[in-house]
């Protein structure tokens, strides 16, 4: 199966059509917890990032140095401040809540690819009852992010080896080891980022096995993603890349606003189209993850059953693979 990038992008596009409304509703559940909280923490003045923005501004002289004492009386306030983890408390709980409704959305999603009736953006409820699970797969997946990023880590680590080394009684020598760690540091980073972005792409299709194939549980759906996904990495990689073009329209098209019209203009803009970019994103990675289904089951979608939209024939796939 080798099609373009505009091949899963239009059979996400036809699938959406008449249904953007829909999308967006449901789009914006997915992200009503997160956003919730942003606003809140920003209201209120409880936002930990920008709380420690302002006290490590704050401890800037105006000569330019940094006065630390002012410094860990900054930080030591947003420790004792009941309201800034109050606000981290809420955050771990948007963060909770988010998966199993990201589940509701591909599962619509998928429903539309399969032409399947539109149940209405209650579907976003839809995979509640995998809260766990939801969260297990999430876990799963970052873990094993992390796991394939070690040697880039490793490769950190070791690029401090030069300076360790070095003799610290000649000047030069410090600095030549100095520019040297540099150097290793840059490729080490660069490879980090490489294998993360490679463990994350094998793990790309198990939010939509999770959510086609609702029995299975989070280990299962992730190492399905990596069998699925096996030689076909390159493509999803191209799929999202192709997306860069819509984000940066979208921060041209906010600039453009917050220049003309102001800041409430611009932030409305920017809030509808990335969730319209969201969508169109995950309705043409669902669109290839079915690609990757019918490839294995030729003929998979024309005898549909009730429940989570899985066909006979991927049923009977799934009964025979089991236990692989």
């Amino acid at each position: 199966m080798r099609y373009p990038s505009a091949w899963w992008k239009h059979q996400a596009l036809a699938a959406l059509k008449d249904h953007w409304l829909t999308a967006l509703l449901i789009a914006l559940v997915v992200n009503l917890p997160t956003l919730l909280v942003q606003g809140i923490a920003t209201v209120t003045g409880n936002d930990l990032t920008g709380r420690i923005q302002t006290a490590l501004l704050a401890a800037v002289t105006e000569s330019g140095t940094v006065d630390t004492e002012k410094m860990l009386t900054g930080i030591a306030a947003i420790q004792e401040n009941s309201g800034v983890w109050a606000m981290q408390g809420l955050n771990v709980l948007a963060w909770l809540l988010t998966p199993c409704l990201t589940l509701g959305m591909t599962a619509w999603l998928l429903g539309r690819l399969r032409k399947q009736e539109d149940p209405g953006f209650t579907a976003v409820f839809s995979r509640v009852r995998l809260f766990w699970k939801a969260i297990g797969l999430r876990l799963y997946v970052m873990l094993r992010v992390i796991l394939f990023m070690l040697p880039g880590v490793a490769l950190s680590a070791a690029s401090l080896l030069p300076l360790w080394l070095s003799d610290t009684s000649s000047r030069i020598a410090v600095l030549s080891a100095a520019n040297t760690s540099m150097g290793l540091m840059s490729a080490a980073s660069i490879a980090t980022v490489a294998l993360g972005v490679v463990g994350a792409l094998r793990y790309a299709l198990a939010d939509m096995v999770q959510a086609d194939h609702t029995g299975l549980g989070p280990i299962r759906s992730a190492k399905e993603s990596k069998r699925l996904t096996q030689g076909k990495r390159g493509q999803i990689f191209l799929l999202y890349l192709s997306f860069l073009f819509w984000y940066f329209l979208e921060l041209m098209g906010a600039n453009l606003l917050i220049a003309s019209l102001g800041s409430i203009p611009s932030l409305m803009f920017q809030l509808l189209a990335s969730l319209a970019i969201s969508v169109y994103l995950s309705g043409s990675v669902c669109a290839f993850y079915l690609g990757c289904r019918r490839e294995e089951t030729p003929g998979a979608g024309e005898t549909e059953e009730e429940g989570d939209g899985v066909t006979a024939k991927e049923e009977e796939y799934w009964i025979e693979n089991d236990e692989k």
